[in-house]
């Protein structure tokens, strides 16, 4: 009796094995944008990181979380070294090689901080002559990634374009507005807003095409679908304000 049972118990033991091996494990890429992204403290979270997270229990998978630049990310992307990143900009060029999910997630403002006594952006045109601080790898819109009239000073993340701000080495940061609430509180500075603003365009979970997982494409959509619906985009910007 007591041999049956101890086979019994391998047995069971083994199919867990195997079916654990089952559970596919998509890798996601990044960078540390709160409260979008944050990969501060044990566990990634953030508004996309938790709503992946609601994903990947709807469709059944693990989730690895790695941090790299975004350049790094959409290169891993391309190369098929990593599946999901989230929170990006549709444009020609990257939809040749990622699935942008449907729906799209909210929109977000790109704000230009400036300092008390800097510059007055009221319209597109103010940007010409300023010298604007932007981060490696991002997207802010069609007209301005493309204007090649406008100077841009290049930083590897906001938290260096927002002390060159300070420092009066540039006159401006672009940012995404939540984003720019949030650094400006954990660096304990204040900018002023320019009432110009970028006004945001949808931004999307994209899948590699050069992903091993295709077979998740529509399961993630589906899922994607349903937390829209059920109101978890906005109950996940909440949280994070």
């Amino acid at each position: 009796m007591m041999r049956r049972l101890l086979l019994a118990l391998l047995l069971f033991g083994a199919l867990r094995a195997v079916a654990a091996d089952d559970v596919p494990t998509l890798t996601v890429v990044g960078d540390a944008a709160p409260p979008f992204r944050i990969f501060a403290g044990a566990e990634p979270r953030g508004i996309y990181f938790d709503l992946i997270k609601r994903l990947a229990q709807r469709v059944g998978c693990r989730l690895r979380f790695v941090e790299v630049p975004p350049a790094r990310a959409l290169a891993m992307m391309r190369q098929g070294e990593a599946d999901l990143m989230i929170g990006l900009l549709l444009t020609p060029e990257r939809a040749t090689f990622l699935h942008y999910l449907q729906p799209n997630l909210p929109p977000v403002d790109k704000r230009f901080l400036v300092r008390p006594d800097g510059p007055r952006i009221e319209r597109y045109e103010d940007l010409a002559k300023l010298q604007i601080g932007v981060e490696m790898g991002k997207s802010y819109s069609p007209t301005f990634d493309h204007d090649a009239k406008l100077s841009k000073d290049v930083s590897d993340n906001y938290a260096a374009a927002l002390r060159k701000l300070r420092a009066g080495r540039i006159d401006t940061v672009v940012i995404p507005e939540a984003e720019a609430d949030w650094m400006m509180r954990e660096m304990q500075l204040h900018f002023d807003k320019a009432p110009y603003r970028i006004v945001g365009q949808p931004t999307y979970l994209t899948l590699s095409r050069a992903s091993p997982h295709q077979r998740l494409l529509a399961p993630l959509e589906q899922a994607l679908s349903e937390l829209a619906a059920a109101g978890e985009f906005a109950a996940l910007m909440q949280r994070y304000r």
